[in-house]
């Protein structure tokens, strides 16, 4: 099984003296870490590393006196191959996410089966290697989100949770679908963007800020808002549009923060439809909001049809009033 030890590859790497680098082409990737038996997590000294490319050909790495390795393979490497002598090899597909620059380092720190030993290796699923390349004074909050199974993964890699400076690496196990990646400071700003399909085995990615990226205005501040409705539509007016505009900006803002959404109608026509036509007022605005980039994570959606009315549903001027939508921040 692949283990990914952030600190023990960075004190491993720090003392493992020099260590020659293969240099193979232009876009090219490095990787750095070392091997471990995977039952008594001792590290183990001579190893082998394999790069096999589109080309067919391959390259071959070995870790240093100290069981360390740093490689530098093509973008177009297809497999990682990691051999250890006495131990079962381990072969897993590898995807370049984008192009990775000079200043990107994965690390990958294989545990190996011994030969003789019952267990049967078995590859992860897929794993999301990220190399992050923010400035430490910076503060940047990152998510990965994925419409199809509405899943939100936030990754929080402030600099207050490493000794005042940010992570350069993290890895996250996900399943296979199509992801969006985003960085935002904590004001708004976005700072990356990506779509991307995990595939299996190893999936890299390296995220440096863009700052050419437009700036998100001033967040507005979260307040407590109703949508008002036409009789017996759920169509989003233009002014509906334009709060929903400043609603989603400022959730971009404040991923940790969530609106409940509860639609109503008057007390016009039967209870049954009264009920579906409220479901669908509620569902649209979360929709919006999600074009918009606010994760599904954040929304929270009810309906009520006429049961709960704002006012008394007696004259025309009342109905109006309860022909809506509320938010609610949470």
């Amino acid at each position: 099984m692949i283990t990914y030890l952030l600190s023990l590859v960075c004190s491993l790497y720090a003392s493992g003296g020099t260590q020659e680098v293969a240099q193979v082409e232009n876009h090219s990737v490095r990787i750095v870490g070392s091997f471990r038996d995977n039952t008594s997590k001792d590290f183990l000294k001579k190893s082998t590393i394999r790069a096999v490319f589109k080309s067919g050909k391959k390259m071959t790495y070995e870790t240093n006196a100290n069981g360390v390795y740093e490689i530098v393979v093509p973008d177009s490497t297809q497999f990682l191959m990691f051999e250890s002598e006495g131990y079962q090899s381990q072969t897993l597909p590898v995807t370049f996410i984008g192009k990775i620059s000079s200043h990107a380092t994965f690390p990958v720190t294989p545990e190996m089966v011994p030969k003789d030993s019952l267990q049967v290796f078995e590859t992860l699923s897929q794993l999301l290697l990220v190399s992050f390349q923010f400035p430490d004074e910076m503060d940047v909050n990152h998510s990965i989100t994925t419409n199809n199974s509405r899943t939100f993964t936030n990754l929080d890699y402030r600099k207050t949770y490493n000794k005042g400076k940010h992570w350069s690496w993290n890895t996250t196990q996900l399943p296979k679908g199509t992801y969006e990646y985003k960085s935002t400071t904590p004001e708004g700003k976005k700072l990356f963007f990506k779509q991307f399909e995990m595939k299996d085995g190893l999936n890299f990615i390296e995220v440096i800020p863009q700052p050419e990226e437009p700036l998100l205005p001033p967040a507005m501040v979260l307040t407590d808002q109703v949508l008002y409705f036409s009789q017996s539509t759920y169509e989003l007016s233009e002014e509906v549009k334009t709060s929903l505009d400043a609603i989603s900006k400022a959730l971009l803002a404040r991923p940790q923060t969530k609106l409940r959404i509860t639609g109503h109608t008057d007390n016009v026509g039967e209870s049954d439809k009264n009920l579906i036509l409220s479901e669908y007022r509620a569902k649209v605005v979360a929709s919006y909001l999600e074009q918009k980039g606010v994760s599904a994570s954040q929304l929270v959606v009810e309906w009520k049809g006429a049961t709960a009315p704002a006012v008394s549903n007696d004259v025309e001027d009342n109905k109006v009033k309860n022909r809506r939508v509320e938010l609610k921040v949470l």
